[in-house]
């Protein structure tokens, strides 16, 4: 017969606890980020607002690792049920509220885009947050072109795996290089990877003549959208060598890969 110590009780009764309690902090999650407009989306999934007093962002890129917002820089915001906080990583924001650029909240990792790029959120558990603390580590997402990672990117891969946050520290959401965004699928729940999201691409259009929505067919919009850019000097309209002047080359390019279809 096995007997505990009480350490090992103690511990078993801690993990609980704490298994069966509320965490509303952890509905706070990364939503979205935008990589073509450099908008990064904090939402709140959970019932109730979030004061954010105290959060801070932690970030690693192929060159900077651990760059730190600001203590005091989400002091006094919340984001409301059901919310979203953005940050206009290319310090553009329009200025609403809870929108706000990078500059404002403090250092974020440079070379933000395509990755490797990881990000955490960090709330000050029980007064005061540890970075190094599992229990204070609120969400994190990371990914790279072709999912490839980065053992410099990587600095608090694992961490999030013992939060259990994230589902394999080796683990990255897959961009393309060219990729316009990547958005968080489920609704909640704490422990992600990268099959929880949606990585959206640039249309493909079927051909020069496929230039208007909706892709993949070509219909008046297209012959509108060639007219304008034609008319207006767009790029839109020009097609054909010589590049750079929009002449009769360029119009029966058009007529010829219009009247050929999409595949």
């Amino acid at each position: 017969m096995k007997i505990m110590t009480a350490t090992a009780v103690l511990t078993a009764l801690v993990g609980i606890a704490h298994a069966g309690a509320p965490d509303p902090e952890r509905d706070v999650q990364i939503r979205s980020i935008n990589l073509e407009t450099n908008v990064v989306e904090i939402h709140n999934f959970g019932a109730t607002a979030m004061p954010l007093d105290g959060w801070r962002f932690c970030t690693h890129s192929a060159s900077q690792v651990r760059r730190y917002t600001g203590a005091n820089a989400l002091n006094g915001e919340s984001i409301a049920a059901g919310g979203s906080l953005l940050i206009y990583m290319g310090n553009d924001s329009p200025g609403g509220a809870n929108e706000f650029n990078a500059s404002d909240l403090g250092n974020f990792a440079n070379d933000f885009g395509q990755g490797p790029y990881a990000m955490e959120l960090f709330w000050p558990n029980g007064g005061t947050l540890t970075f190094g603390s599992t229990d204070d580590m609120v969400d994190h997402i990371q990914w790279d072109v072709n999912g490839t990672g980065s053992a410099v990117a990587d600095q608090r891969s694992q961490q999030a795996v013992n939060a259990g946050l994230w589902t394999d520290a080796t683990a990255w959401i897959s961009t393309s290089g060219n990729s316009l965004s990547v958005t968080l699928d489920p609704a909640g729940g704490l422990l992600h990877g990268p099959d929880d999201y949606t990585v959206t691409e640039p249309a493909l259009n079927c051909n020069d003549a496929d230039i208007a929505e909706p892709f993949g067919i070509l219909d008046l919009a297209d012959i509108n959208a060639f007219i304008s850019a034609f008319g207006s000097g767009g790029e839109d309209a020009d097609i054909a060598e010589p590049f750079g002047v929009l002449d009769l080359a360029d119009i029966n390019a058009f007529i010829s890969a219009f009247t050929a279809g999409c595949p």
